[in-house]
């Protein structure tokens, strides 16, 4: 079965800053970026040459929201690419969707047929498989150059899940 993801702009940046995007390879097949996420990373000092980097090994794939009056609804509670995300995973049927704000993955989780699985969960199970260092010192390392916002209770749960397949 391919599984496709679509992602949001907090884990892309994560996962690029600690030089893991690619591994998500071993979890999706292929793994959409929306538009509004592009947008929205590429404010970032040399994000878009590290985004085109991305693109050019064909696990990412930029993707293009349709006009769709549920995204309107969205709007008013998420950021445009959180509301585009939610969006694109329902139109190209993706399988998971990669988005760690709380108020997003609420909305997100009302989506049947979508898993939802965060920066930590990937990093948990990064560290499961021997592919990457420790989730805590990888979280330690976003809080002090990102500011990261992910809550050591957030990091025990995603250990303690990194069992299940994502």
């Amino acid at each position: 079965m391919k599984r496709v993801a679509v992602i949001d702009s907090s884990p892309l940046i994560n996962l690029v800053h600690l030089e893991l995007a690619l591994k998500l390879s071993q979890f999706f097949s292929l793994v959409y970026v929306p538009r509004q996420v592009q947008v929205e990373v590429n404010k970032k000092a040399k994000f878009r040459h590290r985004l085109n980097k991305l693109y050019e090994k064909n696990l990412f794939q930029k993707c293009v929201v349709t006009e769709d009056p549920v995204r309107v609804e969205f709007s008013g509670l998420l950021d445009p690419g959180e509301a585009e995300s939610i969006q694109q995973a329902q139109e190209l049927e993706a399988t998971h969707l990669v988005i760690d704000e709380k108020r997003a993955r609420k909305v997100g989780e009302a989506i049947a047929n979508l898993r939802l699985v965060g920066t930590a969960s990937i990093l948990a199970r990064l560290e499961r498989e021997g592919l990457s260092g420790s989730t805590y010192s990888l979280v330690q390392k976003l809080r002090r150059d990102l500011r990261c916002r992910i809550t050591d209770q957030l990091v025990e749960r995603a250990i303690v899940e990194a069992s299940r397949p994502i």
